[in-house]
């Protein structure tokens, strides 16, 4: 009896080290294989990512992929309309980038929200989500906007806005950046609906219209070459906006690469459109 006691303990502590030795075993196999995949990390097609509950359209380079664009939408504007109504994307993808395009809904790029800011849009994406969540994600999980190959920005109206604060987040990250019709001194513009509705009003928080999320006020940590473009017969955003940005960066950055475009334009995708080949033509001189 006590025999079969021992022959049945024995078998079943056989049994248990059997089975920690196939859990160590398939641990490492997977280890080895996660190792092995980064190159296979990028989508295999076009695809919707839902981060956060946040839409990223992705647009994946036919070939050997040499970096990636990300473009950034105006307030309320569909991530995809560069996509939909202008020629970039195509371009893009013929040249061999990826294309990353989150939908920032009604964002203004705010690092943050306050208990000022309109409920019904503290919902949608802030910088810091772009920058702190998103980035580092395409980065780690898909290979894209890596350090090492040549990735561009581009945004338009309050995209643009997000253009030249996302360059402050990511100041060595970006080969070259384009932003049309965009605003980039909030104090400037302190009747604003937009500002107002996000940071309180400017009389009773004037610090955070002046110091937060502000390009002017932080024009010398530029070091990224940018185009600038601004319709002429903008009544959306003041052309002065552009002007005053292009100003100030080449009186603190007068060896920086920067082009300033003013045609006769409005705030429409006819303009935008219009900037295409410009904008990738600057860039392919600014390597």
């Amino acid at each position: 009896m006590n025999s079969n006691k021992k022959i049945t303990t024995v078998a079943i502590i056989s049994a248990f080290i059997l089975i920690i030795f196939i859990i160590i075993l398939f641990s490492n196999i997977r280890c080895t294989q996660t190792k092995n995949i980064v190159s296979d990390r990028l989508p295999k097609q076009d695809t919707i990512l839902i981060i956060n509950n946040h839409k990223v359209f992705i647009n994946v380079c036919k070939k050997h992929k040499k970096g990636t664009f990300i473009l950034l939408p105006g307030w309320n504007f569909p991530a995809d309309d560069w996509c939909n109504k202008t020629t970039l994307c195509q371009k893009i993808i013929e040249q061999d980038y990826c294309i990353v395009m989150p939908d920032m809904g009604k964002s203004v790029y705010q690092k943050k929200n306050f208990p000022e800011t309109r409920p019904e849009w503290k919902v949608y994406p802030t910088r810091q989500w772009l920058s702190d969540t998103l980035i580092p994600l395409l980065q780690n999980k898909y290979s894209l906007l890596l350090k090492n190959e040549n990735n561009y920005i581009v945004g338009l109206s309050t995209g643009a806005r997000g253009v030249a604060l996302v360059l402050l987040d990511y100041p060595n990250l970006f080969k070259g950046a384009a932003a049309l019709s965009g605003d980039y001194d909030q104090l400037k513009m302190p009747s604003d609906n937009l500002m107002t509705g996000f940071y309180g009003t400017i009389n009773n928080f004037r610090k955070r219209w002046e110091n937060l999320d502000n390009p002017i006020s932080r024009i010398k940590e530029y070091k990224t070459p940018i185009y600038l473009g601004h319709g002429k017969l903008d009544k959306v955003v003041p052309p002065e906006q552009t002007v005053m940005f292009y100003d100030s960066l080449k009186n603190y950055h007068p060896e920086l690469k920067i082009k300033l475009n003013m045609p006769n334009a409005q705030h429409n995708y006819n303009y935008w459109g219009s900037e295409v080949d410009s904008i990738l033509k600057f860039f392919k001189i600014s390597k």
